[in-house]
């Protein structure tokens, strides 16, 4: 059992597994968060008494920032700038402050440091929680401690107790494992937690409870059998999270209240009545104790339940997977056709709610600002979801839909897409369809939710006897949207096979725009999974020939190759590419390859890799000479 008495300064150096208690002055207090070090990392799991003066006082909560790049920067920094406004008397964070998700120490400190200079300027007292995204290494090592240790130099504790003069905050960590992906509260947490719970309720305080991740929500945490019933017996009376992106709130339990918040300047990618939207939470705790917990996008508060988990829930079952949409069937490919090409999809529709839904489709174009219905703001979700390096807003296919489609309760339709495409000189991405899903909540509102989907293509490997033929290069598309997905120009691929040698193999030439040309030699990770989601830029190439199926992955900058062929011996050639976007690879296939695809895994030094394929990755092309 930990110390839960308040130590001395001058013990603190000599206890640090002890609870450990700060007092702040009176006086607001700016950034650096009050937090005590030994040496030069934060202490962990200490006490930050944070005294404010006697008078109704209000806590503010900034959501999550990842994964958002730059376009994420205004929204934080028009935060900081309502707090200084707004004047509460303690910021706190739910974590995922940074991308993180990296191997690179330095590029890990440069987003801190871009972070810090935008929240140093909040003149309240700010006590930032630990998030997967700040303190997980993109190593792949599951329990690797390197940005673990940094957090403890660079923000504070990974866990600790706040005493307001109005509450007690307590501060859980929610990534114990660091990268293990089975979610725990071990029984060192949960005796530090008894500990501060009954140091807490002395206080006679309302008690609230923060974390990154919604513990409660994590069958392996066990919350409801181990945790809640310590939070009933202290009366706490808050728990909130973050890390899900969309602002919800949860029933209460036995009078406590659960909340999760969605992003402050964190990628979204659906409208603001499905729980997405840039925010601020206020926790109000009135002179009696009592809670009162609102939201505030620009210019506005929402209330708590804004967003509540059962239209939440069904927002969900609509779009993630295996969701309610599906396309059946391929398109031709318009390049190099005779003429006009039509081609017909069937789009499948099937409706888990208990509710009505409409649906409509379109051809993806440049995405305009959503308003939202019966509120007075805008939402940008669209805008800001909107990646135009893997969707051609510009595209020469045109679409017939019905204006809507109508689903009812548990209902299932199957509707034909018919699309159209003049012939074209050169190889496109496939069309990208725009679905909205509209459903009414619980409060009667019409919530729209937005499903991008890509039709399947009947694509060929037209390949020619003249390697340096540009016209033939074809684009390695993504299939399925990804906020991981670089912003840079698709890969592309081309295909040759050079008579009047003595064998005659098949060249596969891919071209790779990217800014980071990434290897990791230390991956120990089985063929199997490295290939499935490699820790670096890879390639693979799959194929029939004579011998039936094969495949040949690389990783050029590791290097390290695999084959399903021991004894085949491929060869290979790499390079820059000229105009110094990226790079180059060659490989040689055997001259009797009878259908091929190729597929492009781009990984930035970063946790998360994204993989394109020429053709979805489980069809083959034929391959077509020309």
């Amino acid at each position: 059992m930990r110390n839960k008495f308040l130590l001395r300064a001058s013990t603190l150096i000599a206890m640090t597994s002890a609870a450990i208690t700060l007092t702040l002055p009176a006086a607001r207090a700016a950034t650096p968060p009050p937090f005590l070090r030994e040496g030069k990392p934060y202490i962990d799991q200490q006490v930050v008494p944070v005294t404010i003066p006697q008078r109704m006082f209000r806590i503010a909560i900034l959501p999550d920032r990842t994964t958002g790049r730059d376009w994420g920067l205004p929204y934080l920094q028009a935060a900081a700038r309502d707090l200084n406004r707004i004047r509460p008397d303690a910021v706190f964070t739910v974590g995922d402050m940074v991308q993180g998700y990296t191997r690179d120490v330095a590029e890990w400190e440069r987003q801190v440091a871009e972070y810090k200079s935008i929240t140093g300027k909040i003149t309240a007292p700010f006590l930032p929680v630990p998030g997967n995204h700040d303190v997980i290494s993109g190593s792949r090592i599951p329990g690797d401690r390197t940005f673990a240790d940094l957090y403890l130099q660079k923000f504070g504790p990974l866990q600790y107790m706040a005493e307001l003069e109005g509450a007690s905050v307590i501060v859980m960590f929610s990534d114990e494992g660091l990268g293990d992906s089975k979610m725990q509260v071990n029984d060192g947490q949960l005796n530090w937690l008894q500990t501060s719970l009954e140091r807490a309720a002395a206080r006679a305080k309302p008690i609230i409870i923060m974390m990154h991740r919604p513990l409660w929500r994590y069958d392996s945490v066990k919350w409801f059998e181990r945790i809640h019933p310590l939070l009933v017996k202290a009366k706490v009376a808050a728990v909130i999270a973050g890390h899900l992106h969309s602002l919800q709130d949860d029933p209460a339990q036995d009078g406590v209240k659960y909340l999760v918040v969605g992003t402050c300047g964190g990628t979204i990618d659906q409208h603001p009545l499905a729980g997405q939207l840039q925010h601020l939470t206020f926790v109000q705790i009135d002179a009696d104790g009592a809670l009162d917990i609102f939201h505030q996008p620009v210019g506005m508060t929402l209330p708590e339940d804004f967003v509540v988990r059962e239209d939440q829930d069904c927002v969900y079952a609509l779009r993630e997977k295996p969701g309610c949409l599906s396309l059946g069937g391929t398109l031709p490919d318009p390049w190099m056709a005779k003429g006009t090409v039509n081609g017909v999809v069937i789009l499948k529709v099937n409706n888990p709610l208990e509710r009505t839904i409409s649906i409509s489709v379109s051809i993806a174009r440049d995405p305009v600002a959503w308003l939202v219905e019966g509120e007075q703001f805008v939402s940008r979700t669209a805008i800001d979801a909107f990646n135009k390096f893997t969707t051609d807003a510009n595209t020469t296919w045109t679409l017939e839909a019905p204006a809507s489609i109508v689903v009812p309760a548990k209902g299932s339709v199957e509707v034909p897409l018919t699309f159209k495409s003049p012939s074209t000189k050169v190889a496109q991405q496939p069309p990208t369809i725009e679905c909205v899903i509209k459903m009414k909540d619980s409060k009667g509102r019409m919530v729209p939710i937005y499903v991008p989907l890509r039709p399947d293509m009947d694509r060929a490997a037209n390949y020619s006897s003249d390697p340096t033929n540009s016209s033939l290069k074809e684009p390695i598309s993504s299939w399925k949207p990804s906020p991981y997905d670089t912003l840079e120009s698709d890969s592309t691929v081309r295909f040759s096979q050079i008579a009047g040698q003595e064998s005659h193999p098949l060249v596969v030439r891919i071209e790779a725009p990217d800014q980071t040309q990434s290897g990791y030699p230390n991956d120990k990770r089985d063929v199997t999974k490295r290939r499935k989601d490699p820790s670096a830029d890879a390639v693979e190439i799959r194929w029939t020939d004579a011998q039936g199926e094969a495949w040949f992955f690389i990783e050029p900058f590791s290097p390290w190759t695999a084959s399903s062929r021991p004894d085949w011996k491929p060869v290979t050639r790499t390079g820059k590419l000229s105009d110094g976007t990226g790079w180059w690879l060659e490989v040689e296939l055997p001259e009797s390859a009878r259908t091929v695809n190729a597929g492009v895994a781009d990984n930035d030094e970063t946790y998360h890799t994204q993989w394109r394929w020429m053709i979805p990755e489980n069809r083959l092309a034929p391959l077509k000479p020309l």
